[in-house]
């Protein structure tokens, strides 16, 4: 987007408006410490021209990696130079509420078609039309859980949940007096089923469970179902990586009542941290629960096939102290990209896919274990992470990859202290076998074991 420049008096008359002395003013709310406390570096004036050209010698400053391994719920993936040509066309600009469906079928349509993928990835019945990202899509479904469930309170949530979406459920269930979010442990890579059990009780409104998990293990969801469901609670899958969809069996013909994650897989890319994009899944008996914007189809005064938005009320929407939940708005744009690649893949495509993926990340994992410093930690299924444990020096293995543009994976002691020495690595379809080969080289040449 170019910048349209305004004059001082534009600006004098801005801040006069709203009652502002100083455009520095309106940074109040940033704290003292970390304003800067001077001028940006940069020239007073100048043409577009050479504005352009300061910009791009700041971007060159970026590390420009050649490969990377590191998933840990944003993934790198090939997209599609149509799905930018097709999502840059004029009637996309301004599609944010589609309130009004006689001005709004092309939005609304796009949304069901992509509600109807997602049913069909999960194996359920009726999905929202998406929320901002994982993360906020465990606590919409912890919550709807607990509306569903009446009279329970308490929220299992296995270790194998991603970490940052678990801070994000104990920052959301702290506000609520009553509920309770207990942790369940892990035990090779996988929901602890004896801790799990042990926890169980008449309390508990759902139990929440990585699909992979955040360890890349591919938790059993058929064998946790029969203790939950006995239990009279629900079994929710988190899947952080969406693609894992065209490999594993759907959530809910393995048991699970609810499925939500993250799809920003589908047609995005994680660039620095976003756009992500929350799902949300539910069978046909939880749909008066579910939070944000539902797209039904339905039939005008003539016969012809229209779209329009359902179930939920407006207040869901625009009036916090009435609404459900509040955190509900639509990722309309990322929706459509996600709508846009999986019709281009289809589901062989989406497959093939999901088989290279798997194939991939199967190489990487035998190649890293060619090396003397490399073993494994757990063997349980996966899709394309995996965790083995480094026993060299980790900060000379960081330090090799970066200095020739790879970016390994993360180091999983910044989150669970008994995998510390741990990484979890990840390959995609976007990894060749050369890129595998250059950091199994690299890695060859880190000091031995410390």
């Amino acid at each position: 987007m170019r910048y349209l420049p305004s004059s001082p008096a534009e600006d004098r008359a801005l801040l006069d408006t709203i009652g502002v002395a100083r455009a520095e003013d309106l940074l109040s709310g940033i704290p003292e410490p970390l304003r800067l406390k001077r001028g940006l570096d940069l020239p007073t004036q100048g043409s577009e021209q050479e504005v352009a050209w300061q910009m791009m010698d700041l971007a060159n400053r970026n590390t420009r990696f050649c490969a990377q391994f590191l998933g840990a719920g944003a993934y790198d993936h090939f997209v599609p130079s149509a799905i930018d040509a097709m999502v840059g066309r004029q009637e996309w600009f301004t599609a944010y509420t589609p309130y009004q469906p006689e001005i709004s079928q092309g939005t609304l349509q796009h949304l069901f078609e992509y509600q109807t993928l997602i049913c069909d990835l999960t194996g359920l019945d009726v999905t929202n039309a998406s929320l901002y990202d994982g993360g906020t899509a465990c606590v919409e479904t912890a919550l709807m859980a607990v509306r569903v469930q009446k009279k329970r309170h308490t929220v299992l949530v296995s270790q194998g949940l991603h970490p940052l979406y678990r801070q994000v459920l104990r920052t959301n269930f702290a506000p609520h007096d009553g509920l309770k979010l207990v942790e369940v442990g892990l035990k090779d890579g996988v929901t602890d089923l004896a801790d799990l059990q042990a926890k169980l009780n008449g309390d508990v409104a759902a139990v929440m469970v990585g699909y992979p998990n955040f360890l890349g293990a591919v938790e059993d969801l058929t064998a946790l179902a029969g203790p939950v469901h006995a239990a009279g609670a629900l079994l929710v899958s988190v899947t952080q990586e969406a693609l894992a969809f065209g490999w594993l069996e759907a959530p809910g013909k393995a048991g699970a009542d609810m499925a939500c994650g993250e799809a920003m897989s589908f047609g995005n890319k994680p660039t620095f941290g976003g756009p992500f994009l929350g799902f949300l899944a539910v069978k046909d008996a939880h749909k008066r629960e579910i939070p944000g914007r539902v797209v039904g189809q339905t039939k005008d005064l003539d016969g012809r096939t229209g779209y329009v938005l359902t179930l939920t009320a407006r207040e869901q929407h625009i009036r916090r102290d009435k609404a459900t939940s509040n955190i509900c708005s639509n990722q309309g744009l990322v929706t459509l990209r996600a709508n846009l690649f999986l019709q281009l893949a289809g589901p062989e495509g989406l497959k093939g896919l999901a088989e290279q993926n798997a194939a991939k990340a199967q190489h990487l994992r035998q190649r890293l274990l060619d090396l003397p410093d490399m073993e494994p930690v757990f063997d349980q299924p996966f899709f394309n992470e995996f965790v083995l444990r480094y026993k060299g020096d980790m900060a000379a293995l960081q330090e090799a990859c970066l200095a020739e543009s790879l970016l390994p994976g993360l180091d999983l002691g910044r989150f669970y202290p008994e995998y510390q020495g741990c990484i979890l690595w990840c390959a995609t379809e976007l990894h060749t076998r050369r890129m595998i080969e250059s950091l199994v080289e690299i890695l060859a040449r880190v000091p031995a074991t410390v």
